[in-house]
């Protein structure tokens, strides 16, 4: 869990859907840490309505986490918008850059997987490694 108040604070900037009043650090908890990224699951304190789980890219630069949630990317002033993408770093648009674009029948294909996903979603996470 070593430098998960980056991922904490993220959250502080955001508001709750429900009640709009800002996430807390209590209200971040992470479920599974793994080498390239963190499943934190995310709650409002004040209301207690669940707010969902997120999947966080995790880069370690000098022993300390770098790298924040995707949708704070595009507000981050490290980010790289080269036209065809938002990338959080130079790595990750040296890894995607060369990929074509997503089509809207791959939105499409994954909207229906992830409502389909049901109670045991984090049977499709790969396993931990040790």
């Amino acid at each position: 869990m070593k430098n998960f108040t980056v991922v904490q604070e993220h959250f502080r900037k955001l508001r709750c859907a429900h009640c709009g009043e800002p996430f807390t650090p209590e209200g971040v908890k992470l479920l599974r840490e793994e080498k390239d990224y963190w499943v934190v699951r995310v709650h409002c304190t004040a209301c207690q309505q669940p707010a969902g789980v997120a999947i966080v890219g995790v880069e370690y630069e000098g022993g300390e986490a770098k790298e924040v949630p995707a949708q704070a990317a595009a507000a981050s002033p490290a980010t790289i918008n080269r036209g065809r993408g938002i990338f959080s770093s130079r790595r990750e648009e040296e890894r995607f850059s060369d990929l074509p674009p997503i089509s809207p029948d791959e939105v499409i294909d994954a909207h229906g997987f992830f409502t389909n996903l049901g109670e045991d979603w984090m049977k499709h996470l790969p396993k931990k490694s040790r």
